[in-house]
């Protein structure tokens, strides 16, 4: 589950719509749906191995495999008359966010309590927080291994394995040796150094027992440490850079060894690896004791860690003799990587241009995938992807265009699903619809049984089993049968899967350009707050050079009248962003009012700094 800052909301409506499928079936192979014969029901096994994910992508993993551990598959089937009624954890969290009656997210995102205690993000991060304390107080104490027996669906293995990414602040030193054999005798002869800066939480389920800490997390959410230690990584995946708080690890999280292993997996590429031999091939030999960490988004290294989630299935699952796929891995990704490819590259004309240049290539780069582009066609697994698609049609329902701006939450850099809850609960029904599409046409095996091509999950289908869930695509003769054959089109489409064009909220709900207006003393405030935490901040041990340092950089930034030029640049950077398409649902004059807040700030820095000069 790929990064998506608050279109986790529509990773979220994915995993609950694919949840539903399964859960049918299994009761339908049961006998437990009085509609549906279980004989007439495609009687092989799906089951969920791995998840992984980071950022939103991260969070929504988490709450996938909570939702697993309920037992009960609630999903919602229907756009909610009260969009704050409790469904399922995917739902509330993902959805309701922190919405309650004390006033939405986004403006508690806007409040100040937070900076008594220092300057960690732009937003408040507090709201954060009590989405996940809410999750995670769902889970009373309770024995793992009996709950998991009696509860566990059983499209859910109870060896499941979560992985979640981070990227680390403080990079654990690799050593490598390019020492002579004269200098190795010498002790002030240095190797040089490589730090890993990207590390993974792995959680297992472990059929209810206990892990290793050495080795691995225990995924336990009904006993407070494993808890407390399944909530951090939660919330540090998440950690989105600048704008929402960064988090710490500590010995009680990631203990030396555990970071150790760890590290060796992801220098290997395999976290299907069962006790990796730590001093084999790796050197830690300058590796700090009681290692501990700030860390922020796992996105920020690794947005897509896919990778890692095959090497579980890999070691499970793969055999090199193996005729027909037997395992396969689905990417939900709200943002797929496409854009640079399509844009018209213009180089910077100034450094002002340049820094925004310089900071994606980093990211980018950090981000590249060259053993995964390498591997790609070496693989006898079914791999697919789910992203945000939307077709509009007219009354008819004739097909006219697709949209090219599918999620309400795209707006402002990905940010806009925390303006407001109807822009969520759009997103999360499109989730929804995207899986349906998905399951019924895309997660599908051609059946040739004159070429004796024939999937063996596929052989036992009678012919009335596949005159139901058979897909055929314009211009291929061929017929496609379902890996997950989706109940829903006996019971509520009427017998035809032919639905792909059918939406539970057709039309992208607009934000009321008010409700942002109306936040316009609130983001001023916790804008003034922060500039005057950034000029007045002190040094604990160094108090005086704390403030001779701040007056420098005052004076500075004053002379020559830069401040207010780079003020200009820095204002129409922002304007031509916020004008883009996926705008389209906020009015222009709201987002100038916003912007305009922003910059009365600055020149009340201006003004801040002439007080300073006096004194």
């Amino acid at each position: 589950m790929a990064g998506a800052v608050s279109a986790g909301c529509y990773t979220a409506g994915v995993m609950d719509y694919l949840f539903e499928v399964l859960d049918l079936w299994e009761r339908a192979k049961n006998g437990d749906i009085a509609e549906i014969d279980a004989k007439s029901i495609p009687q092989h096994q799906v089951c969920i191995e791995a998840m992984g994910g980071t950022s939103a992508g991260g969070m929504a993993t988490i709450m996938s495999a909570l939702y697993a551990l309920d037992g009960t598959i609630n999903p919602v089937t229907e756009v909610p008359k009260n969009p704050l009624e409790s469904y399922n954890v995917l739902y509330d969290s993902w959805v309701h966010l922190d919405d309650d009656e004390n006033g939405d997210t986004f403006s508690k995102m806007w409040e100040t309590e937070d900076l008594e205690s220092g300057f960690r993000s732009v937003l408040n991060t507090q709201p954060i927080d009590q989405i996940a304390q809410k999750v995670f107080d769902r889970y009373p104490p309770t024995d793992l291994k009996s709950h998991i027996e009696h509860k566990l669906p059983g499209f859910i293995s109870k060896d499941l394995e979560v992985l979640l990414a981070h990227a680390l602040l403080r990079g654990v030193p690799l050593a490598v040796d390019f020492k002579t054999e004269i200098a190795r005798k010498l002790k002030t002869s240095p190797k040089h150094n490589t730090f890993e800066h990207f590390m993974m939480s792995h959680f297992k389920l472990n059929h209810g027992a206990g892990v290793d800490p050495k080795q691995a997390l225990w995924l336990n959410p009904f006993e407070k440490e494993h808890a407390q230690r399944m909530k951090l990584s939660t919330l540090a995946t998440g950690a989105f850079p600048i704008g929402l708080a960064y988090r710490k690890f500590d010995q009680s999280h990631f203990n030396d060894d555990y970071i150790k292993h760890t590290v060796k997996k992801i220098v290997h590429g395999d976290f299907g690896m069962e006790k990796p031999d730590v001093s084999e091939q790796i050197d830690f030999h300058n590796f700090p004791e009681q290692f501990e960490t700030i860390s922020v988004d796992g996105g920020a290294i690794n947005n897509e860690p896919y990778r890692e989630v095959e090497s579980i299935l890999k070691r499970k699952f793969e055999k090199e003799e193996a005729t027909y796929q037997n395992f396969g891995m689905v990417m939900i990704d709200p943002f797929p990587d496409n854009d640079d490819i399509k844009r018209t590259y213009t180089e910077p004309s100034d450094l002002v241009g340049l820094v925004p240049h310089l900071i994606k290539t980093l990211w980018n780069q950090s981000r590249v995938k060259r053993k995964e582009m390498l591997e790609q066609y070496n693989t006898n697994y079914f791999r697919g992807v789910i992203y945000p698609r939307k077709h509009i049609t007219d009354a008819q329902g004739n097909y006219r265009f697709r949209d090219k701006n599918p999620l309400a939450s795209a707006a402002f850099g990905a940010f806009g699903g925390f303006l407001d809850i109807n822009f969520r609960v759009h997103d999360f029904f499109l989730g929804r619809n995207n899986a349906k599409n998905f399951i019924r046409f895309f997660g599908s095996f051609p059946y040739e049984p004159e070429k004796d091509n024939v999937h063996p999950i596929h052989r036992d289908w009678t012919t009335d089993m596949i005159n139901t869930f058979s897909i055929k695509r314009p211009g291929d003769p061929r017929i496609f049968l379902p890996i997950i054959p989706d109940m829903n089109i006996l019971l509520r489409d009427g017998g035809t899967g032919d639905t792909r064009y059918e939406y539970d909220m057709p039309k992208k709900p607009k934000l009321d350009p008010t409700a942002l207006i109306a936040l316009g003393p609130k983001i001023k405030n916790r804008i003034r707050m922060i500039l005057d935490l950034l000029v007045h901040r002190k040094n604990t041990s160094k108090k005086e050079n704390g403030r001779h340092n701040a007056e420098q950089w005052l004076q500075t930034i004053e002379k020559n009248g830069w401040w207010s030029r780079l003020k200009g640049s820095i204002g129409r950077l922002l304007f031509r962003w916020a004008k883009k398409p996926a705008l389209k649902s906020i009015s222009n004059k709201s987002t100038e009012l916003f912007y305009q807040t922003i910059f009365e700030e600055l020149d009340a820095l201006e003004q801040l700094q002439a007080r300073e000069k006096k004194k």
